[in-house]
Formats: C-alpha cells, structure tokens, sequence
C-alpha cells in the first residue's frame, strides 16, 4: 500500500514538475533592445554579431511601432504586448499608464512561476522605474551602454537566468545629437560599437556549459526609429523597426513589406519634370548671405511663398533667418506644429516676444505643396495653404526681426532643425499680397503678369539640376549657396503594404510563447508570436494571419515554397537581373525551382484574390 501511494505520489509530482518545466525550465529568452536604432541604418551598418543571429532566425526589417514613436510608450508596448490605448503610457513621464490592468511579460512569467530568474538591466532608466523595475527578480539602472554588457555577462557567467532584458541607449542619444540617418557618422559608429556589445553578451551566453539544452531565444529590436534630430511622429523613418527572433529552435524566414502600387512621380504644376534639390534632414542648408535686400526692420511688411515636398512634419526650421531654439528668438522661421506636426506653421519673434499661427495639416503626403505668410507688421500675420486661407495671427506687438546671420533654406541660422523632403520656389516680396494673389498664382510660374511683379526681392525656384549655387531670378545678387542638400531627379512613388510584417507588440507575446506560458485570450494581448512554441493556443491566428505569406527556406539554395496562399493564386518570379524566369498558379504545390544557378535577391510576386503581395527569396 505505502509502495502504491508512494508511485501515485511520485507521478503526481511529475505531471506537476513537467507542467512547470515545460512552462519555464527548459526555455529561456534573452530579449535585447537598441534604443533609437533606424533599421535601415542597422542595415547599412558593420554588424557581424547582429548579423549572425539574423542569419539563424526570423528577421523583418520592415516591422512596425505604428502607435506613439517615443521611448515610453515604445518600451511599454514591448514589454507589455499592447498598445498604447491599453497599457496607457503616452510620453515619457508615463503618467496615466495601466500596468496593472496590463502588465509587463516578466509579471505574467514570474506570476506562473517564482522560481524562475528575470534581470532587467538598462541604461534608460525609465523601463526599470516604470514598467520593470517590480516585476524583475534583479531590475538594475547603469549610466553606460558598456555597463549594460559587462552586467549581462556577469549574470549569463556565473548565474541561472530564465528571461534577461538588456537596453542599450547610445544609438539613440547620438541620433538626437547628431542626426538619426545612415550618412552620419557618429549615429553610425555608434550602431557598430553597440554591436561589439552585443557580441560580447553573446559570448557569454553561448559558452554556458548547459547552453545546448537551455533552448534560447534571443530576440532584438528597437522602440522606433527617428528623422533630423528627433522622434516622436508618424513618419515611416520613426515608425519602422527591425524585429529579430534568433535560437535554435527558430526557422529562418525574411518578412518584409509588399509592394502594393507603383506611382508616376508626383505632378510639378510649376515645374513640370524638373529636378528637385532634396534634403536630408542632416544638417543640409541653402545658405544666403545677408545683405541689405534681406533687412526687414521692425516696419518692413512683407510675404513669403514656398513650395515642399515631404513625408515628414517634426520640428524643424524650413526656411527662416533665426535661431530656432526658442521662438522668442529674433526673426521668423516656416515649420510644422510641436513636437510632430501635422500642420505646418510660422513663427515670428523679436527676442521679447513671439507670435505663432497654424496653417493646414495633410501636407506630408510626398506631393507638392505651396506654404505663404504675408506679414503685416502692424497688423496681422496670414497664412496660406495651396492658395487657400489657413489661419491669422497679430503681429503687431513684435519688434525687430534681423538678426544678420543670412537667410537658410533647410535648417535653423546654427544648422540645426533640419528638414527632409524637396524645396523649390521661394518667393520674397516686400509688401502683403492679396489673397486672390496668392490663390492664383500658388500653382504658376511666375512672370511680369504677376499684380505685385514690381515688388518681388527674391526669387529662388531652385530647378538648376546642377551645380553648388541656386540663382535669384530677380537679380545677380542673393544667390543661394548649397552646403549638404543634393540634385536629384524626381522617381515614381512606392505604396508600401506592412501588414504582413511584425508589430512592437508581437515581441513579449513571442517571449511568453517561447518560454511556454499559456497566453491567456482574457488578457486582450495585441501581439501575436512569430516562433513555434508549446501554447495550446493558435496565437497567430488574428487577422493579421490572413495576409501573412512565408517562403521558406529563405535563404535556401535550390528552390523554396510558398505558405500561406491559395492553389489558384497567382504566382511570377523574377531573377536578380529583372527578368521573369516564372509564371503560373501553384495549383496543389507550392515548390517552385528557379530556372537560373545564380546567387541574389529572387522577386516573387503574388496576386491571391484580392490580396497582392511581393516577397524576396535570398539565394546563396
């Protein structure tokens, strides 16, 4: 009888043991986050330890935080596996959040089992403080990026962790310093040096000596991307991020984004064909040296007219003649609402006071819009979207405006504030024009016809196509100087569909399914899991699953297959050369062997039903 208990006893505690094992024992997770990393600088960066672990799992440099593109709802979204209307963070100083309502993944995983071992360590401290900090067994603030890596080695050498979160800052901090874009070079070496950092923790993990049946996931992403010297918007450039989920376990896969039209280039009604002089947002200017002709006084009434073309509205200096640390600052200078838009608008200060009017939003459509102020120095200060009145302001309490620095298209008077898209057609008058001026001509070329020609001071339409220098249709003199901004013929425009890629939010559920925690629907996660874990629930199975397409292997080296299509789909595939090697349904397989050896990137493009998509096949 004692025998018999005993064995009933024994098999008790192993269903119990093996329910909780299968849950945390065997399954680890290691999820690092690089703060303020642009995916296509990751891409065009030297990062051989990131690269190896894209090489050995499921890599999208086409994932998405399309929610609130600061760092705190970006890392509470990660952590949390819901957006911002859920885990109710929506700044950085995270006031309103609901942590409690919808808690961290390391809450849900301690939660089931308090013996497993979870780290969070950070160099913004923040995550700790807010969403971590009560959650972690060990959750630990550092000041460097460098202290970020020795901590993780130390816990991977001589400790047990089961889930580990590391946050390197340095990416970030140099992309607001000096410009978050693949051509600056302190953003960029600073990617590689964290690189080294990753490596290191990598080192460190896999030369644990329990490491081959410890079943790692190391998971790697960033909160957003940036555009200038900020975040925060709804830019593609802030919006994209990379999403890596790397381990033994994990089936290789590329996920990027389709192609979902291809536009001719957008319509010049001033200058039809020309081309476009484009800034990066990198400190790019034209620059006017002052001269008497751009004195205005504290009486000058006068009117400006631009013309941009842009996907972006932060926080920047268009064209002006000030410092636009502070809008109190002297001068004036054309922008976009803060922090991010998205109407445009003007300021005007004399270094005591300032005067502020919004024009229009829905300019950040890639397409050509004319913005005009007309200044009335003891009146008002009247904006114009596209020929249409926006909105007013009084101006007549601000002073002087020079500040004898010149003028600067594309940044601030200091080079900062940069913007990004086109700019063509400035036009300086002295004098307000009419609406009914500024209507009909928003759109046409200017000549003698023009009811206010006489008093035209400058005229910059910046369609040279060439060259260092714009000229100044109305003189010799004012002639614009380029120091960064490039030439560069109009192309057509691109629509792009995401919603085959990773979210943000897919990245704490896709730790829990890893780490075997049944996710329970009650919770109202929004994330779905990109590996193949023990849940009992589908958590792929969401809408997003409908137009979710894999070919796999990818890479591969022979021929691949198509998941997630119907058998009357149709199927075109397209060599690296451009050429159709392909076309037909896929009937009842979806194998497909190239007719070409060579190695590169294979265009497969699917129409399914409605659904349209077009993915890449990488050929070693």
């Amino acid at each position: 009888m004692k025998k018999f208990l005993f064995i009933i006893l024994t098999s008790i505690f192993a269903i119990m043991w093996n329910t909780v094992s299968s849950q945390t024992g065997e399954s680890r997770v290691l999820i690092i986050g690089i703060d303020g990393l642009r995916s296509d600088c990751l891409q065009a960066a030297e990062t051989p330890a990131i690269d190896a672990l894209i090489a050995d799992g499921i890599y999208s440099p086409d994932a998405l935080n399309n929610d609130i593109t600061y760092s705190g709802p970006g890392w509470s979204a990660m952590m949390c596996g819901v957006w911002s209307d859920s885990h109710g963070v929506t700044s950085n100083n995270f006031t309103g959040s609901n942590f409690e309502g919808f808690p961290s993944f390391m809450n849900r995983l301690e939660t089931e089992n308090t013996d497993l071992n979870t780290h969070s360590i950070c160099h913004w401290a923040p995550i700790n403080d807010y969403i971590l900090g009560d959650d972690a067994d060990d959750a630990l603030n550092v000041s460097t990026d460098a202290e970020v890596a020795n901590a993780a080695m130390a816990i991977l050498e001589s400790g047990n962790p089961h889930a580990l979160f590391l946050h390197f800052d340095d990416v970030d901090i140099n992309g607001h310093g000096y410009g978050f874009n693949p051509g600056v070079a302190a953003y960029m070496n600073t990617i590689e040096t964290t690189d080294g950092y990753v490596a290191q923790v990598i080192s460190s993990l896999t030369a644990r000596p329990n490491y081959a049946s410890e079943n790692w996931l190391i998971i790697l992403s960033t909160d957003h991307g940036g555009i200038g010297v900020s975040h925060g918007g709804t830019t593609i450039e802030e919006e994209t991020i990379f999403f890596i989920a790397s381990g033994a376990s994990v089936a290789t896969d590329i996920i990027v984004k389709d192609t979902l039209d291809i536009l001719p280039p957008p319509a010049n009604c001033i200058a039809p064909g020309s081309a476009e002089l484009r800034f990066e947002g990198s400190g790019d200017i034209v620059y006017i040296e002052d001269a008497p002709e751009l004195q205005l006084g504290s009486s000058q009434d006068f009117t400006l007219e631009v013309r941009i073309r842009t996907e972006a509205t932060p926080d920047v200096a268009i064209i002006g003649n000030k410092d636009w640390d502070s809008g109190l600052n002297p001068g004036f200078v054309f922008s976009f609402e803060y922090p991010g838009g998205p109407a445009w608008k003007v300021n005007i200060g004399d270094g005591n006071a300032r005067a502020d009017a919004i024009g229009a939003a829905g300019i950040s459509d890639g397409l050509w819009h004319t913005l005009s102020c007309s200044f009335d120095r003891d009146g008002m200060m009247r904006l114009y979207t596209d020929g249409i009145f926006s909105s007013e302001e009084d101006i007549s309490g601000i002073g002087g405006i020079d500040v004898g620095s010149g003028w600067f298209f594309g940044s601030d008077i200091l080079g900062a504030y940069s913007y990004s898209g086109a700019i063509a057609e400035v036009r300086f008058w002295h004098g307000i024009l009419s609406d009914d001026a500024i209507s009909d001509w928003h759109c046409s070329a200017l000549d003698a016809g023009h009811p206010n020609w006489e008093s035209l001071q400058g005229h910059w339409a910046m369609t040279e196509g060439a060259g260092p220098e714009v000229t100044n249709n109305t003189s010799s003199e004012l002639v614009g100087t380029l120091q960064g901004p490039e030439w560069q013929q109009p192309e057509s425009l691109i629509t792009f569909d995401y919603s085959n890629t990773p979210r943000i939010v897919d990245i704490a559920v896709t730790a829990m399914d890893h780490m075997c925690l049944d996710v329970n629907p009650d919770w109202n996660l929004d994330g779905i899991s990109w590996v193949d874990g023990c849940n009992s629930l589908d958590l792929d199975d969401t809408q997003r699953e409908e137009l979710r397409t894999v070919v796999y292997p990818n890479p591969g080296a022979v021929d691949f297959q198509i998941k997630g299509i119907s058998p009357q789909a149709s199927i075109e595939v397209f060599d690296p050369s451009g050429r159709s090697i392909h076309h037909g349904q896929p009937g009842e397989s979806t194998r497909i062997v190239p007719h070409t050896s060579g190695p590169g990137v294979y265009l497969i493009r699917i129409i399914d039903g409605e659904n349209r998509r077009t993915l890449r096949w990488i050929r070693q």
